[in-house]
């Protein structure tokens, strides 16, 4: 009785709530006075930037308030298409501006001194944001605290570095007004294509900040940015330094890095095989950058495959090509699960930043410094490619624009004319094969085809956040980095693991304190039970999630009808025979075991070494109970935290209760348990039977046939 009040009174203790609160990050900067109408904005530091904290107001000829209404521009700012940001003729949110020569003498909507930012200054502020924030996704630090509609599944803005992003909605070229109270979007000075541009978008119903393409002539919010920058006054966290491992490999000494559950090569291959070439065929070249190889000397098949199929003559699985013994070629698989594993645990910049190395690369208008933030050390090496260089002119054509930058009262002034030409290009030039691209990109082939004549090769560039997937002719050379072979099952399990029969899935196991446990989350696929984002692949790396009810085998109602004897004393729930849903005194035990061994706190012994996002609690994994971050499902269907937060159910719940679960995060050091009242889906650990199989040895050792 003693026990059962004290575990109560323990999990009242350590309950708390999920509110949204507002962090005291924002670095005070004074107003700023718009001489051309009076108008005055507050503004804020951000890293070393200074933003406005509202939404430009300027009364620019032909924007738009929200329906019509001025109020709503009072309130909102106005609403501005592309054209008109950029202080240019609506036939320009048609056409492209790139052949403009005098473009960025063109002073946009927003005062002198201050303009519309760029891509690569939206995700500048974006890194700082995601890197020094508190809010669990960057949507959330940078939306005010007032005037978004509600969604019950996701934390208000906390508004945190003081930027006070309001729904402003926008208006579409039709002319109808959406997404007031559910969407803010704010003009990029960069554009896509003739007929669209980027904004920067934050929705009531995501954690997110995204860069969106779309149609030029909509009209959007506008921040201005100033022209100068600022010292930053808290800087975020120094990247993390990743130390590479050093394998020798068929008698080579090869660095190696561990990025999620892959172990990848840290440096370009460079082992001589036919069709393979040095950088402008010098062969130091080869030993400072590595090789470049044809598709078909990357798979180790003759010349002729570079011009057919040679899917039928690979392994499909692990493809070894000219990789050493125990690698392979990686297929377009093992690059989509680096990928993923990268946008999962670092939101704040893109897959590319953070395998870029960050010295060697070109400065690019569009994109941030790279970071190698998890050793990849993608240098920019350019590759023997197709070349468009030799292009002729066969007629120059001029346009002439001209800008209208008056007001609605005579603010400013029509400048001169401006010039635009326009190539038209000889039909008979011939592409040709050249050593190009050191400073600007690199690309790494996949043992996956595209076609006969073309392959999969995943591209880093100069200009480009994101690992980009691109399909090259398979004459073509580009490097190689290898992977390391998947464990086989006798590698990765001992005799201590569990063998679920029911779906022949293997777990392995660790022994902590008095209890043994799964050192793994359950992967089995349970009517009711997720797969985080609905993918496949994150129930193979992160196990799936279930429902209370679900994983306890209870009637889905049972939390408010509870019935007597429900939950047993072990309960097996949908664990493997032999095994049960841990009860709330088994974690209270696991989490003191940890505790006592001393090395950092309770999230830090229990916690994987991989996975969590970087900038969390430091972690010391001498448990071996290895959680991962493998987030949760709401009841509605959204997912949320992964590679931030693990939530474990308890076989504890009912009886005026709700049901009870165990929250390891990244942020802190600690292991609490909360209730759950609203059917959320979690990860399920179970823990090996004691009472069970005592009772079974009794039996036998007292029955006759054990004499």
């Amino acid at each position: 009785m003693l026990q059962s009040f004290l575990a109560r009174f323990f999990l009242v203790a350590i309950i708390f709530s999920f509110t949204a609160t507002a962090f005291a990050r924002v670095e005070k900067m004074p107003d700023f006075k718009d001489k051309r109408d009076g108008r005055v904005y507050k503004t804020v530091q951000i890293g070393a930037q200074r933003w406005m904290a509202e939404n430009l107001r300027f009364p620019l000829k032909g924007s738009y308030c929200y329906e019509g209404k001025e109020y709503n521009c009072d309130k909102y700012g106005r609403l501005y298409n592309w054209a008109m940001g950029r202080m240019l003729v609506d036939y320009y949110n048609n056409r492209s501006i790139k052949k403009i020569k005098e473009i960025n003498s063109i002073h946009d909507v927003c005062p002198m001194g201050w303009h519309i930012p760029s891509n690569k200054e939206w995700k500048t502020m974006k890194a700082y944001v995601g890197k020094t924030g508190k809010s669990d996704g960057v949507g959330l630090s940078l939306k005010s605290t007032e005037y978004w509609d509600k969604e019950l599944r996701m934390p208000g803005g906390s508004d945190e570095f003081g930027f006070n992003a309001i729904p402003a909605g926008e208006r579409y070229f039709i002319g109808t007004y959406i997404d007031q109270g559910a969407s803010a979007q704010f003009w990029a000075s960069n554009e896509m294509d003739a007929g669209g541009a980027y904004f920067w978008r934050l929705t009531y119903d995501s954690r997110t900040f995204e860069q969106v393409m779309e149609g030029k002539d909509n009209a959007v919010s506008i921040r201005c940015v100033e022209d100068k920058l600022y010292e930053i006054k808290e800087p975020p966290p120094p990247p993390v330094k990743v130390v590479t491992k050093v394998m020798e490999v068929q008698g080579r000494k090869i660095e190696t890095v561990h990025i999620g559950n892959q172990v990848w090569m840290a440096n370009n291959l460079d082992i001589k095989a036919p069709d393979s070439y040095c950088f402008e065929d010098k062969e130091e070249n080869c030993q400072k950058y590595g090789r470049l190889y044809t598709w078909a000397s990357v798979v180790k098949l003759s010349s002729e495959f570079n011009s057919k199929v040679g899917r039928d003559s690979i392994s499909k699985v692990k493809p070894k090509g000219v990789c050493p013994n125990g690698w392979h070629v990686p297929t377009f698989r093992d690059f989509y699960r680096l990928d993923s594993y990268l946008k999962d645990i670092d939101d704040a910049v893109g897959v590319g930043v953070n395998l870029r190395s960050r010295t060697g690369w070109d400065d690019g208008e569009n994109s941030i410094a790279g970071e190698n933030g998890f050793g990849f050390n993608g240098l920019a090496l350019g590759a023997r490619s197709y070349t468009e260089q030799g292009k002729i002119c066969t007629e120059v054509i001029k346009e002439i624009i001209m800008p209208t930058v008056d007001g609605p009262n005579g603010v400013g002034a029509t400048p001169d004319t401006i010039y635009a030409d326009s190539c038209v290009l000889d039909t008979a030039w011939v592409p040709t094969l050249a050593y190009q691209g050191i400073g600007k990109f690199t690309g790494f082939w996949s043992a996956t085809e595209a076609d006969s004549a073309k392959s999969v090769v995943w591209k880093l560039s100069f200009d480009e956040d994101d690992f980009v997937q691109d399909s090259v002719g398979k004459e073509e050379a580009y490097y190689l980095r290898c992977i390391m072979d998947p464990p086989d099952d006798d590698e990765l399990y001992d005799g201590t693991e569990i063998h679920d029969k029911r779906d022949d899935v293997k777990y392995r196991t660790v022994t902590i304190g008095n209890d043994t446990w799964m050192s793994e989350n359950l992967r089995y696929a349970a009517p009711g039970s997720f797969c985080y984002e609905d993918k496949d692949i994150r129930c193979r790396s992160y196990g799936r999630l279930y429902t209370w009810t679900t994983a306890m085998r209870l009637p889905s109602d049972y939390v408010e009808n509870s019935m007597s004897g429900g939950i047993l004393e072990e309960h097996q729930g949908i664990c493997p025979e032999g095994w049960h849903i841990p009860t709330n005194e088994e974690w209270i035990a696991l989490g003191q075991t940890a505790l006592n061994m001393r090395r950092g706190g309770i999230g830090s012994a229990l916690k994987s070494k991989e996975g969590w996002a970087r900038g969390g609690a430091p972690i010391s994994a001498v448990s071996g109970f290895n959680v991962l971050p493998s987030g949760s499902r709401f009841a509605e269907g959204e997912y949320a935290e992964l590679g931030s937060s693990a939530y474990f159910w308890a076989a504890h719940g009912g009886d005026g209760m709700g049901a009870v679960y165990w929250n390891v995060i990244n942020s802190k050091d600690d292991f609490t348990s909360m209730e759950d009242f609203d059917n959320f889906a979690f990860s399920v650990r179970c823990v090996k039977n004691k009472l069970t199989a005592t009772k079974d040895k009794s039996v036998a050792e007292e029955s006759p046939a054990a004499e």
